[in-house]
C-alpha cells in the first residue's frame, strides 16, 4: 500500500484537553475517590468536621492535580502537534507532518514511537512512547477506509 495523506487536520485545544482529563481520571479515579471517602466515613464514625476536610481534598486538592496534568502534558509538544493545523503523511513505516505555520518544523513519527491506537468517537488517537499519557489526536472526521487501513498497517508492524 502506497501513503494516505490528509490535509488540514487539527483537533480543537478543548477537545484534546478533554481526552486527556478523561484518560486520566479513567486509571487514577481510585486515587480521587478514596481520600474523600475515607474522610466521610471518618466524619460518620469519629467527628463531622472530616466533612471539611473532605470538601478541602474535593475543592483544592483534586483541582490542583488537574492543573498539574495540565501543564504537565497540556503543552508538551505532541499536544501542540495535535491543535496546529497540518497536513498528515502516513505510510506504513511513519507518520509525516508538515504544519502551516511556517515557524514550526516537518515532525515524523516513526512506527517504533507509536504504542497504540485508540478509537474515541470524536478522534483518533495515537498513543506514542514515552509519557504515560502522550498522544497525537486526529480528527476521526478525516479517518476514512483508506486512512484506517494506513494506521492499522502503521500499528500491526
Amino acid at each position: 500500500m502506497g501513503q494516505v495523506v490528509i490535509e488540514g487536520v487539527s483537533v480543537t485545544s478543548g477537545t484534546y484537553m478533554r481526552h486527556l482529563c478523561l484518560m486520566f481520571l479513567a486509571d487514577n479515579w481510585l486515587w480521587m475517590v478514596l481520600p474523600v471517602a475515607l474522610c466521610g466515613v471518618l466524619a460518620v464514625w469519629i467527628d463531622v468536621r472530616f466533612v471539611i476536610v473532605a470538601l478541602m481534598v474535593l475543592f483544592v486538592v483534586l483541582p490542583m492535580v488537574l492543573a498539574l496534568l495540565y501543564f504537565y502534558y497540556g503543552f508538551s509538544p505532541e499536544a501542540r502537534w495535535s491543535i496546529m493545523e497540518k497536513s498528515v503523511t502516513i505510510t506504513g513505516v511513519d507518520i509525516t507532518m508538515d504544519f502551516t505555520h511556517e515557524r514550526m518544523k516537518t515532525h515524523v513519527i516513526g512506527r517504533d514511537d507509536v504504542r497504540s491506537i485508540i478509537e474515541k468517537d470524536d478522534v483518533v488517537l495515537l498513543m506514542l512512547n514515552g509519557k504515560r499519557y502522550t498522544c497525537l489526536m486526529l480528527p476521526a472526521s478525516v479517518v476514512d477506509p483508506d486512512v484506517a487501513q494506513a494506521l492499522r498497517q502503521l500499528a500491526a508492524q
